[in-house]
């Protein structure tokens, strides 16, 4: 009799293992949702700013907004940490557009997928908040955004000729053109870029065509460390033609660095534009 019950017992228990075990193999495996990665600063305060949760970040000395804090650092453009990036298994990598080649080799052998976002310009800028917008389920983060980022009306003025100089460590330095994204939020200003290569967005300065043109403002962008770009400057800017140029006389020479300035558009759009006009109403 004993033996009997012990029997059933244990067929019991073997139908409820095996039920068990059919139960958890054949149910649906929760699997963690993979997120973005974002490779630049700007990216960061437009991702923040559209409620996007991130998977990691870039490596910066600027703040990061307080829900990206403690984000795994994937390094920047100068130097690309892509075992951090593989390490967080990431929906997508978003990379600057002038920057693809950089990272698309290593992600693709990865098989991790990348996306270039344009911040070429304050127009491109636009295009890629309200794109994302759309990708994230963020549209309507992602208007309010760009009504933030609504540049002022230009002011009626004379044009004012702007001279603007990517100035990087070493001493060198190149001028810009009214197709990059500073040169275009002085267009947009009322200013009037000269100096630079129409066809070519960043080149060599000709100094003869420079004094010829005689700005009435200069824009001097550091590249990076902006100490040593400034003291080179300013030593090129004591000789012939930069030290008798109308911007140099009347004061109009200004060096700028990021965030609010940079080589592509950010959200410190609006202050960048802000203080152009100011410098051409001066100028005027």
């Amino acid at each position: 009799m004993f033996q009997k019950k012990w029997r059933i017992y244990w067929w019991l228990l073997l139908l409820v293992l095996i039920g068990g075990g059919l139960y958890f193999s054949t149910r649906p495996q929760l699997t963690e949702k993979k997120l973005p990665v974002a490779t630049t600063m700007a990216q960061v305060g437009i991702f923040d700013r559209l409620g996007v949760p991130l998977a990691a970040v870039p490596s910066s000395d600027e703040s990061l907004p307080e829900r990206y804090a403690g984000l795994p650092q994937v390094g920047n453009h100068v130097s690309i940490n892509f075992e951090a990036i593989m390490r967080v298994n990431p929906s997508v990598v978003y990379v600057d557009q002038t920057l693809t080649s950089d990272y698309a080799t290593k992600l693709n052998t990865s098989h991790i997928k990348m996306q270039a976002l344009d911040f070429s310009t304050y127009q491109a800028m636009q295009k890629s908040i309200l794109q994302l917008g759309i990708t994230y389920h963020k549209t309507a983060a992602a208007q309010e955004l760009l009504s933030a980022l609504k540049l002022p009306e230009k002011v009626a003025m004379r044009p004012v000729k702007v001279l603007l100089l990517m100035g990087m460590p070493g001493g060198s330095f190149l001028v810009a053109n009214d197709k990059t994204y500073i040169g275009d939020l002085v267009k947009r200003a009322g200013g009037q870029i000269v100096g630079g290569d129409p066809t070519s967005q960043l080149s060599t300065p000709n100094p003869q065509t420079i004094a010829q043109e005689n700005p009435d403002v200069v824009i001097r962008l550091a590249h990076a460390m902006p100490q040593q770009v400034k003291q080179s400057f300013d030593q090129t800017f004591q000789q012939v033609p930069y030290q008798t140029l109308a911007a140099t006389k009347n004061g109009q020479v200004h060096d700028v660095t990021s965030p609010v300035f940079a080589m592509t558009a950010n959200l410190q759009v609006v202050s960048a534009y802000e203080q152009i006009q100011a410098w051409l109403k001066a100028a005027e």
